[in-house]
């Protein structure tokens, strides 16, 4: 099983594929999709839809996993573009007939570290150790692979129940 986890964002969107079938989850690829600040948001939206449809080209991934939305009251647009963001997600996601579910940063955080309050450092530390890898290209990526880890220990704990 490949499962593909989704740190959305509008500037950087964080991929990471990891692969489930062994004795451990084994990193395969992960990176960010960059969008130019200057471009309008509707090509911005458009370029996620495009560079996410050839990475789940390239990999074929059995389950898709999305961060999910938080927004901080003070900066409403903020959320309404992290909105647009995972609309385009789920978008290009579904036309693919692939499953895709969410999951909260403080289930990632709990799942990977213990603590929901982890910081970014924790979780990009996690990871490594637990992919067994060097430097991680950006936080990003980290984050779109712990969301990618903790559906799949999800996933571990629901067949051992």
């Amino acid at each position: 099983m490949i499962i593909l986890g989704i740190d959305p964002g509008l500037a950087s969107t964080g991929f990471g594929l990891i692969r489930c079938d062994g004795p451990s989850p084994v990193l395969l690829r992960c990176g960010s999709i960059r969008t130019p600040a200057h471009d309008a948001i509707p090509d911005r939206l458009m370029q996620i839809h495009e560079d996410m449809n050839k990475i789940i080209d390239q990999a074929r991934p059995d389950l898709v996993v999305l961060e999910n939305v938080f927004s901080l009251v003070r900066y409403p647009r903020a959320g309404i573009l992290l909105g647009s963001v995972i609309g385009a997600l789920y978008l290009t996601v579904r036309q693919r007939g692939l499953p895709v579910h969410e999951i909260s940063p403080k289930e990632v955080k709990n799942a990977l570290v213990g603590f929901g309050n982890a910081g970014k450092k924790q979780i990009k530390n996690a990871v490594q150790s637990m992919l067994k890898t060097g430097e991680l290209p950006s936080f990003h990526a980290a984050d779109a692979l712990a969301v990618a880890l903790t559906a799949y220990y999800r996933k571990d704990q629901r067949r051992a129940v």
